[in-house]
């Protein structure tokens, strides 16, 4: 059920962001970074994900699907806990006009589904437990070109997701399509 859940969601963000848009996409790319869950016990940790741009009709407006996944794990005496949190939604973004065609720094904010995954092993205890939650997140960063169809893209996000708020650092490719 929960594979459907994924395959019907990716399937919605995509082309309802594609058919609001109107337009080509505009690139498409690839970040990676580090996450700091906000909860007590966690360290930090790395993040993964891909992105979109899709243009709006409104001048520096952009909607951008993205899939995110980070995960923690720790062995302590004999027992081992992991956390993973894969997330797919869309952001709305602006980017400020600015008179270099190469910089271009942004605000975005965005909703997302997140599906939740914590697990605990260890002295003949067996745990898994999976939830889907519902976030909001907010973020900076600029976009460098460093030729015509490739920029590098930096950004500090915030998610608010019940219970697992955090921070991520990302750095990545984007590639003009």
């Amino acid at each position: 059920m929960k594979k459907l859940f994924l395959l019907v969601a990716v399937c919605c963000v995509f082309v309802s962001a594609n058919a609001f848009a109107q337009s080509p996409i505009r690139s498409i790319g690839f970040d990676a970074g580090y996450v700091s869950p906000d909860v007590e016990g966690m360290d930090g940790t790395w993040t993964a994900g891909v992105f979109m741009d899709f243009g709006l009709p409104v001048a520096n407006l952009q909607i951008n699907p993205f899939l995110n996944y980070w995960n923690w794990s720790q062995d302590e005496a004999g027992f081992e806990t992991s956390f993973r949190d894969f997330a797919i939604g869309a952001n709305l973004k602006y980017a400020f006009p600015t008179a270099s065609v190469r910089f271009q720094p942004f605000l975005a904010a965005g909703l997302g589904v997140h599906m939740l995954n914590a697990s605990a092993e260890g002295e003949g205890v067996s745990v898994d437990e999976g939830e889907t939650r519902f976030g909001f997140q907010g973020g900076a960063g600029f976009k460098v070109g460093v030729n015509e169809r490739t920029s590098i893209v930096t950004s500090g996000w915030y998610n608010i997701v019940e219970d697992v708020n955090h921070y991520s650092l990302r750095a990545g490719l984007a590639f003009n399509l």
